[in-house]
């Protein structure tokens, strides 16, 4: 429940809609905004968001399947945020990190 795990998950999972949907990028959110998200959350969020939209039209004409299963895991994730603070105290910073690696591990894991 602690906001710097949730956002870490968060950006986990906004990072691999965007490489299912575009496969092949040089670079990632992750490589863009990933030091930014982690301490200043609000000034990146909003966009990323935004961009996920873009992300998910596009996975949703080429993997429908798939597009429904992350959407379904961001409403899961995002469900318990109120709002993206301004700023990440340095242990929730440590826990953005730990969600971030936590969420990667657990989509990369076959089910």
């Amino acid at each position: 429940t602690n906001i710097g795990y949730l956002l870490g998950r968060l950006f986990a999972v906004l990072e691999k809609i965007q490489t299912e949907a575009t496969p092949g990028l040089n670079a990632t959110i992750r490589d863009r905004f990933y030091g930014a998200a982690s301490s200043t959350p609000v000034t990146v969020f909003g966009n990323l968001m935004r961009l996920n939209n873009h992300h998910l039209s596009k996975l949703e004409k080429e993997k429908p399947g798939l597009s429904i299963v992350r959407k379904q895991l961001l409403g899961q994730i995002i469900c318990p945020v109120k709002d993206f603070p301004p700023h990440l105290a340095l242990a929730d910073q440590g826990r953005f990190a730990i969600g971030y690696y936590h969420q990667t591990q657990d989509l990369w894991t076959k089910k």
